[in-house]
């Protein structure tokens, strides 16, 4: 399924990450391959929950766990193109979860977006997300229509 059309703005996303392929990346006709590219995502949240979760007391965060993640691929991705930036924002702040939106692009094109869902959990299961982390997710919330 097809995204929206604001999903492609890279104006949308207020955090940016270049990404270098690795040569392994590459498939035998020039394109970086889908399983590296959902790797790039992975790193770009990875980065990007660093930076969000530095401005958080850690008395204040319990585990974020994956609980979606949905990768929809565009065109392709050339070894030899211009290096990948994954850009980051943050959808949706729920109580227990929140959503996290991405988009990848090689040069001006929108090669591909990842939507992940986090959800704070316990032992229990769910539990709520602090107002400080709410706060430091806040700051990075996409602008616009939501998906």
């Amino acid at each position: 399924m097809k995204p929206p059309a604001w999903r492609a703005d890279a104006h949308r996303y207020p955090h940016a990450f270049t990404l270098q392929p690795r040569y392994a990346d590459e498939d035998r006709l020039g394109h970086v391959n889908n399983i590296a590219l959902a790797g790039y995502y992975d790193e770009a949240r990875s980065r990007f929950s660093r930076e969000v979760f530095a401005a958080v007391p850690a008395a204040e965060i319990s585990r974020i766990v994956t609980a979606d993640s949905r990768v929809t691929y565009l065109a392709e991705v050339f070894y030899a193109g211009p290096e990948p930036v994954v850009r980051t924002g943050i959808l949706r702040i729920g109580k227990a979860s929140y959503d996290l939106a991405q988009a990848l692009f090689q040069g001006d094109t929108c090669v591909g977006v990842c939507t992940t869902t986090f959800v704070q959990a316990s032992a229990e299961g769910s539990s709520p997300l602090s107002e400080a982390l709410k706060g430091a997710l806040g700051r990075w919330l996409m602008e616009g229509e939501a998906s």
